[in-house]
């Protein structure tokens, strides 16, 4: 049942209409696409200190966008997460929410399950809300709008399912918004007459959202910095790209500017577009590749097309450059794998999985409408970090470089004791 509102500015109001500005959540929308095969060679590391390095290297810091100051308040081992963080914070419109009496009504607004993220945190939602439902916190079932077609969808059609939710009575919407600003109006709406909206990966920019992400500044900004310093601030880059004008891809893009800008020694000599799909980008890479004879001495993708990149330079037989693997895959890390135990090859890269983050949303969700309190809008984190020394903990024994699965675990994703930190219980 919904709970009892006494909090001034909670209100009850009619659903309107929405902005339709794009912004796909990088990893829910992306094929896992790869083909089969091992890196060849690698491309030499030239490792310096980070005297002799000076700025390069570094991520640099950029200030959150903290209107009310909420990331200020938090404790701060926590607001270092925020550098870097391209949307604003906001103050939560749910810190004062009182306990739900009574076991609550879920639903699930979600894009198609096309990928193996996607498929892991359908499946993660169903398990948490069995669990909860089992302990007496859920009633009914997990009220599902998921998206049919990956090729066809849009925020239209998203917002309609959205929209059924809400009259169908539900308490909280889980969800990963095919566009956030599209989303804004309709959230605003629903958190009016008390429903919560918890989002996965993508941002809504709104006090009655509760938006879990990893920050995508920093998801390319770190590794990107480490192989820079791993290649002692001198090379030759070519930059892979989502699908330009898209915030995720342009966030990521950003970062990866911002962080080679500090190297002198750097020189990017191309830019391809990938897609978000590694099958789109090794194509991508064959036919820049096939133009450009000079050495390569890194790749920055922006997200999950890393096995694509690695496929496209064995195919040419050229030397393996520094691949920056953020968003990293079994499949792309399998390719890591077999060249690091051929020749030392190293790099950087970034885990994490949809079956940690669907446990983490879930949970916020309950601890929400438990009364515990959230404070801010969005919920991050610095993402976790891969290098060889670390690769064994994400990837997948056996895997090999077709592998449709996600990295393991790797380092908590959001542990219980992080978490807590957002919330005023």
């Amino acid at each position: 049942m919904r709970p009892v509102f006494n909090t001034p500015g909670i209100k009850r109001g009619f659903l309107g209409g929405s902005a339709l500005v794009l912004s796909v959540p990088l990893i829910l929308m992306l094929s896992s696409c790869s083909t089969p095969g091992g890196a060849t060679a690698t491309a030499p590391s030239s490792a310096a200190s980070q005297s002799e390095l000076g700025d390069c290297g570094l991520v640099p810091d950029v200030a959150v966008q903290d209107p009310d100051g909420a990331v200020a308040a938090l404790p701060s081992d926590i607001q270092a997460a925020y550098n870097g963080y391209p949307e604003p914070v906001l103050a939560s419109a749910w810190k004062s929410l009182p306990k739900s009496e009574g076991p609550v009504k879920v639903g699930l607004s979600y894009l198609p399950p096309a990928n193996p993220f996607g498929a892991a945190v359908v499946a993660q939602l169903d398990k948490s809300f069995a669990e909860a439902k089992a302990a007496g916190l859920v009633e009914g079932e997990l009220v599902k709008r998921i998206l049919p077609d990956p090729a066809t969808m849009t925020p239209a059609e998203q917002i309609r399912g959205y929209q059924e939710l809400v009259r169908e009575g539900v308490d909280v919407i889980l969800t990963s918004p095919l566009s956030g600003d599209a989303m804004l109006d309709v959230v605003n709406q629903a958190g009016e007459q008390g429903i919560v909206t918890v989002s996965l990966s993508a941002t809504i920019k709104s006090k009655y959202a509760i938006n879990v992400a990893d920050n995508s500044y920093l998801n390319v900004a770190q590794p990107t910095a480490e192989v820079m310093k791993q290649l002692g601030g001198k090379g030759n880059v070519v930059i892979v790209r989502g699908v330009p004008g898209i915030p995720t891809d342009q966030y990521g893009y950003d970062a990866a500017k911002a962080v080679m800008a500090k190297c002198p020694g750097i020189n990017v000599v191309g830019e391809v577009v990938g897609n978000f799909v590694p099958a789109a980008t090794k194509s991508a890479m064959l036919q820049f590749l096939a133009s450009h004879p000079q050495q390569i001495d890194a790749v920055v993708q922006v997200g999950t097309m890393g096995s694509g990149v690695f496929s496209a330079f064995e195919q040419t037989g050229r030397p393996l450059p520094k691949v920056v693997d953020a968003g990293a895959s079994a499949a792309s890390l399998a390719y890591w794998d077999k060249a690091h135990k051929e020749s030392g090859y190293d790099t950087a890269g970034t885990g994490g999985n949809g079956t940690q983050q669907a446990a983490v949303l879930f949970d916020v969700a309950m601890k929400t409408l438990a009364g515990d309190g959230p404070t801010v809008s969005t919920m991050t984190r610095v993402p976790s970090l891969i290098t060889s020394a670390g690769l064994s903990e994400y990837a997948v024994s056996g895997a090999d470089t077709s592998s449709p699965l996600e990295v393991l675990d790797g380092e908590p994703w959001m542990p219980k004791e992080y978490r807590n930190k957002f919330f005023t219980k």
